[in-house]
């Protein structure tokens, strides 16, 4: 009885390791922890915001033509836009080199 104890015990621990282990590898940059705000009485102007502090850079891609530098954002959550032109923009949210969220935003004219 003892050794169906201990066989009990033993897979229940490796099983709880097990879920560790799966929980660990998960993902924590969720895309739904930034956010792109269209200031709709200000055509060209958004705020863009997000939770994870060790986000290092914003990407801005344009379709129109309009071409932008990565913009360096340490230590900051938050970074307001003014003065987009038209048109749709793709927007990354990076850590590094990696792209841990993109989000999309789509500027009109009054």
């Amino acid at each position: 009885m003892n050794q169906t104890i201990i066989k009990i015990a033993f897979i229940a621990l490796f099983s709880s390791f097990a879920a560790v282990s799966f929980a660990h590898n998960e993902d924590p940059k969720d895309p739904k922890r930034v956010s792109v705000v269209v200031d709709n009485l200000k055509p060209g102007y958004a705020t863009l915001s997000w939770i994870d502090t060790e986000i290092t850079a914003i990407q801005i891609n344009s379709t129109n033509g309009h071409e932008m530098p990565s913009i360096p954002v340490m230590d900051a959550t938050i970074l307001h836009l003014n003065g987009l032109i038209e048109g749709s923009y793709e927007i990354l949210f990076l850590i590094g080199d990696k792209v841990v969220a993109t989000e999309y935003l789509i500027v009109k004219s009054k």
